[in-house]
């Protein structure tokens, strides 16, 4: 029991579940270092998408749905970011294509992506090498359902977990600044106004966490509670409106989940937390942990889902 959460159910031998995504009941997600992208009905085996025989990338990222209302070439397509070829992909029935070159804005691999219910997505990439290179600012892409790509003048140090809030902002993690930021949307009457205006929007610091916290995954409840996966820090914290539904009012931000260490065997260490979704309509939140050792995660499965049950509905 973590104070108001139990952990339910678990889905283990993954190597390194990212993008986290509840759709039509059922959790999708990657396993970057797996090469899959994954859809589990939490009770019933897990259903590989895509793999690598099939075309999934060596590393896929961010998941969304392009809606069939926007889908030019079918009746909506699965989107999934290719990391290291930069690019968005688009499974139609098995078939995977390309959706969005993303290269020519992308120095550095792409990472995880936001898909607003009219099919535009924002995707982040790592905008340095963490290895070697001192962190830096880099744009948000906007993809639109053309597979057109826009850069945003603002920019974001690792953005990666992105979603909207209630007031239609774009909530960001931004991992090597250790912050959750924003971008107001647009109120303009046309359409090329709205859309110079979002990639003109600048960018607001919500909430910033102490250094090496490394938000990385992040899902909004109903209620406007961010939860975010803080991947250095090892924890999933929440954070919480004070006195309304506006986030801009000192948010309380508490620890909701840290996974334990595995003990013995070639996985033994820490365990990490690095991504989250809240359950639409439900009262669980999908949580991935792995190692935090990412070269220990790449070699040994010590990747899984955990599901925390509120004892409310969000």
């Amino acid at each position: 029991m973590w104070g108001d959460f139990k952990v339910t159910i678990e889905l283990d031998g993954l190597y390194f579940p990212e993008a986290l995504r509840w759709h039509d009941g059922a959790l999708w997600f990657s396993d970057m270092f797996d090469s899959r992208v994954i859809r589990w009905v939490p009770g019933a085996p897990a259903e590989t998408v895509i793999d690598r025989d099939s075309g999934c990338p060596e590393m896929p990222g961010g998941l969304g749905w392009l809606p069939a209302a926007a889908d030019q070439n079918g009746d909506g397509a699965l989107l999934v970011v290719d990391c290291l070829g930069k690019r968005v992909l688009a499974v139609r029935d098995g078939q995977v294509s390309v959706h969005a070159e993303l290269a020519a804005h992308l120095p550095f691999p792409a990472n995880d992506m936001h898909v607003d219910p009219d099919g535009t997505a924002w995707v982040g990439g790592y905008g340095f090498d963490p290895a070697n290179d001192v962190p830096a600012g880099s744009s948000l892409l906007r993809v639109a359902t053309d597979g057109s790509v826009r850069p945003t003048e603002a920019r974001f140090v690792f953005p990666n977990g992105s979603e909207r809030d209630g007031g239609g902002r774009l909530v960001v993690a931004e991992t090597f600044a250790d912050r959750i930021s924003v971008l107001e949307p647009s109120r303009t009457s046309s359409a090329a106004a709205e859309l110079a205006a979002e990639l003109a929007a600048e960018r607001s610091t919500v909430v910033a966490f102490l250094p090496g916290s490394g938000p990385d995954g992040l899902s909004i409840a109903p209620d406007g509670t961010i939860y975010v996966a803080l991947a250095f820090a090892r924890q999933l914290v929440a954070i919480e409106p004070n006195g309304g539904d506006s986030i801009d009012r000192a948010p309380l931000v508490r620890t909701v989940f840290s996974p334990e260490p595995i003990v013995g065997g070639r996985a033994a260490g820490p365990v990490a937390c690095y991504d989250c979704a809240v359950e639409p309509g439900g009262q669980r939140i999908a949580v991935a942990v792995a190692s935090a050792d990412e070269e220990l995660a790449n070699r040994v499965p010590t990747g899984r889902i955990v599901l925390l049950e509120s004892p409310r509905a969000f």
